[in-house]
């Protein structure tokens, strides 16, 4: 794929581009927010774990 090839196909997607409306854009960052919380649980979720296995490690 040459740089000629994907100078046209970028250009073809940026003519089908639309602007999201109000409501499209909101449910689009509900659903990244609640991602990045859900992930961000999962990590301290994990941390959690780990630091009262490894705490546990030390007085075998």
């Amino acid at each position: 794929m040459g740089l000629g090839n994907f100078i046209r196909e970028s250009a073809r997607i940026l003519k089908l581009a639309t602007k999201p409306s109000r409501q499209e854009f909101w449910s689009s960052t509900k659903i990244s927010l609640l991602a990045m919380f859900l992930v961000g649980m999962l990590s301290f979720i994990v941390q959690l774990l780990m630091t009262a296995l490894t705490s546990l490690w030390g007085r075998a």
